[in-house]
């Protein structure tokens, strides 16, 4: 069976809320530009100034312990809608129905027993002999179960709700994906690596591509580090091109995000264990880094190219 493209639903999608009116801030792609440009952000309802970074980051790390929950302010969407189903059918959910972005990378999804009249409903994920964790595409099969006593078949309605992230052009975002799928599947070792990943990536080319206009590679990939990029050639670029500078407290945690990925790799995951909260706030980090290259890239190369 379809499922009816008229059910409601709801999506969160913003870079956390102004925390004088709770009013939800635009997505972060949509606010960031703003924000690295004059340091704040106008909340639309009450106009006052918002520190973005502070309030992402503040919103992400009270909600570590819910990391789904915890990536909406760093580039994720949430999407929860209700259905009604019947045991023994099956369902064949399109997300796209639910305004989820049909090249969207599903992160998470939850199903739940919301009731109904003849007792409770929930559903399984149909799947294969030869299933795989992660969903590919954005159709759910879903199979309805009865959930504790009651008449079978039976009708109730099932709560849904999907964490995922969109897909965009670039060689970084990968690994910036990989990293919230990591974290969403609260497995934060390599969530840390492959989020420092994704900025290097971003970060290192661009740079090399400035020298190499005036040096030959051999020279530039034996001067050229991240710790050297990020603290200084970045910042001198930026000046010379006369872009916003990367916020400092930005940049001291793409520092602490770099610690972290170093203690991982050379220690291991079991004796680098990571927390809940240190884990987002790295993926913060990363998320605000992976911004502020898309924003600075083009001014430094003079061109309308994005990272």
């Amino acid at each position: 069976m379809e499922a009816d493209e008229n059910e409601f639903s709801v999506t969160l999608e913003g870079a956390g809320s102004c925390p004088k009116c709770h009013y939800v801030l635009p997505r972060l792609v949509d606010c960031a530009p703003t924000y690295f440009e004059t340091g704040h952000v106008d909340c639309r309802e009450c106009q006052e100034k918002v520190d973005l970074w502070q309030v992402a980051l503040g919103r992400a790390t009270r909600l570590s312990d819910m990391s789904t929950w915890a990536l909406t302010s760093l580039g994720a969407g949430q999407t929860s809608f209700n259905m009604e189903m019947e045991t023994g059918q099956i369902y064949m959910v399109d997300l796209t129905s639910h305004r989820v972005p049909a090249d969207a990378r599903i992160l998470s999804r939850r199903y739940a027993s919301q009731g109904g009249e003849q007792g409770h409903v929930t559903a399984l994920e149909w799947h294969p002999n030869d299933p795989t964790h992660r969903i590919r595409g954005t159709i759910l099969p879903l199979f309805a179960v009865p959930l504790m006593e009651g008449p079978v078949p039976r009708k109730g309605t099932v709560g849904i709700s999907v964490a995922w992230i969109r897909t965009e052009d670039s060689d970084a975002w990968p690994y910036l994906v990989t990293a919230f799928e990591a974290a969403a599947a609260r497995d934060y070792a390599p969530s840390l690596v492959f989020a420092q990943s994704a900025v290097e990536i971003a970060l290192m080319p661009l740079i090399e591509r400035r020298f190499l206009l005036h040096a030959p590679q051999k020279a530039v990939r034996r001067f050229t580090n991240y710790y050297r990029a990020l603290h200084v050639v970045l910042p001198y670029l930026c000046g010379e091109v006369g872009a916003a500078q990367m916020p400092e407290s930005i940049r001291e945690a793409l520092e602490s995000l770099r610690n972290r990925r170093n203690h991982i790799v050379h220690e291991g995951a079991k004796a680098a264990a990571t927390a809940p909260k240190d884990a987002i706030e790295g993926l913060c980090a990363a998320a605000f880094g992976f911004e502020y290259l898309r924003y600075a890239a083009p001014k430094i190369e003079g061109k309308g190219d994005v990272v």
